[in-house]
């Protein structure tokens, strides 16, 4: 008998950071690691592993189809790794979680099977602080290690994994997805409604809990939760029409900053300093997201880059550097990313964005070059491998790219981004069939499955009589074309 989604459960539990009512808690020991109780089906039995990742891979391609995911590697490397150093004192350090930046203004986050974490960028230029940041990581990881999610697919109708997996995508982004989502609601007793809605309160004050302790057990200042969410309640009162996405379902209560703020007061105060990583990804964030026209933000970055410690100054003129390449100052950004690079030799960000400020004054093999020796000195930096990789391919090295990207396919889960780049890279050396098949793994990754499937044909009818070739090709097709006509079922 198959497993079963309830289309309401996933609908009311948000594992965005919900900012709903708490109700009292005694605060423990802060030494002491919380446990709580399993609250699992009624066999006592949460979903398998396998189950579990196969709905996560689901989900992200759902994820990737509806919303822009950051391809910015350097971005998305800083999440992992600050994800990473959390996850490691969470209740499960041994899980592997996979952050992400989604490219949207809106004040948001979310979790979802397989330990999948969405952190939108607009939530981290929010955060004035690294353990801010670090707090909304937190409660995420809180979600996946105290089974929230998994209690959510215990029950009810029945739903194919590629269809469950897009309605919990969106749930947890605010979408609708024809047939599936909000609309069931609609036949949903009200009883049911406000029961689920209490459920959910549960989940999130476990979340803050274990959150509150995660940050302090990693080093990070546990104060940054209540902090956080005191910004977020001031909100609601400035924000206006113009109020963030996060509290438009959930306000932030007094009772919620009361109880995390009582629950950081158990550890011994210490002053925990952004780290420069933080600083240059918020950097890079704001000067993208194009907020104000470059001549003023390159004239409010030329103001900051004279003020505070030594470190403030130089985010600042990281991001006037990335801001003068974008408007095609390439002679000042020159200048100022070189400085960078000979004062801070360590920061791997400096040499690459100096990198792309060649590249895009259409100085391939200053670029190169200063690429290559960014690869020597940062060889297990992936972000400076990839960004080696695009350039070589771009400018016309298609051997140098490929062995750059099996080098990460060799030791990364791979990305639309690397699958994309792939197939380009084989198509420029002559090797169609490569191209179109790894064509087809980036628009399956992306949740473009019939075109993945017009791909896999392409590359079935270059494979001509290679019968082996033709057979692999076949048994993907077919399981792809029966995944879109007749989903597996749970």
């Amino acid at each position: 008998m198959p497993i079963f989604f309830r289309p309401l459960i996933i609908i009311i539990l948000s594992l965005s950071i919900s900012l709903g009512l708490l109700y009292d808690v005694t605060v423990q020991a802060a030494n002491d690691r919380i446990k709580l109780p399993d609250i699992g089906n009624s066999s006592g039995i949460l979903i398998s592993a396998a189950l579990e990742k196969k709905l996560g891979q689901a989900f992200i391609r759902s994820i990737r189809h509806q919303i822009p995911i950051s391809r910015d590697q350097e971005v998305n490397d800083y999440i992992q790794n600050l994800g990473d150093k959390i996850a490691k004192f969470s209740e499960q350090p041994n899980r592997h979680f996979n952050f992400f930046v989604v490219n949207s203004r809106q004040i948001n986050a979310f979790a979802g099977p397989d330990g999948y974490i969405g952190i939108n960028a607009g939530l981290i230029l929010a955060t004035e602080s690294e353990s801010e940041l670090a707090s909304v990581l937190a409660h995420e990881i809180g979600h996946i290690t105290q089974h929230h999610l998994q209690r959510a697919i215990e029950t009810a109708n029945q739903m194919s994994i590629p269809n469950a997996a897009a309605t919990l995508a969106a749930v947890v982004l605010g979408l609708t997805v024809p047939g599936v989502g909000p609309a069931a609601v609609l036949a949903v007793q009200a009883g049911q409604v406000q029961q689920q809605i209490n459920f959910t309160r549960s989940h999130e004050a476990e979340a803050d809990r274990v959150g509150v302790q995660n940050l302090a057990d990693a080093g990070l200042d546990p104060r940054s939760m209540p902090i956080f969410f005191g910004r977020l309640q001031s909100a609601t009162r400035t924000y206006g029409e113009k109020i963030p996405e996060i509290l438009q379902t959930h306000p932030a209560p007094i009772s919620r900053i009361a109880d995390t703020a009582a629950r950081a007061e158990q550890y011994p105060f210490k002053q925990v300093l952004d780290s420069q990583d933080f600083r240059l990804t918020r950097m890079k964030l704001r000067v993208y997201a194009k907020r104000v026209p470059s001549n003023e933000l390159i004239a409010s970055l030329e103001n900051e880059s004279k003020q505070g410690t030594k470190l403030i100054k130089e985010a600042a003129r990281y991001g006037l550097g990335l801001a003068l390449t974008q408007d095609s100052q390439f002679k000042k950004a020159r200048e100022i990313l070189q400085k960078l690079t000979q004062d801070a030799p360590n920061q791997s960000q400096y040499i690459v964005a100096q990198a792309v400020n060649e590249y895009s004054a259409k100085n391939n093999q200053d670029a190169l070059a200063l690429l290559e020796k960014a690869h020597k000195l940062f060889p297990a930096k992936r972000a400076v491998n990839i960004k080696y990789a695009q350039i070589s391919l771009y400018a016309g090295q298609a051997e140098k790219a490929l062995s750059l990207l099996n080098n990460d396919l060799q030791h990364f889960t791979p990305t639309p981004q690397v699958f994309d780049l792939m197939s380009i890279a084989y198509g420029q050396i002559k090797k169609p069939v490569r191209g179109f098949q790894y064509r087809a793994e980036y628009f399956y990754s992306i949740g473009h499955t019939k075109d993945a499937i017009i791909q896999l044909e392409q590359a079935l009818r270059a494979a001509n009589n290679n019968f082996y070739l033709s057979s692999q090709i076949e048994n993907h097709l077919q399981r792809l074309k029966a995944e879109l006509k007749e989903p597996a079922l749970l």
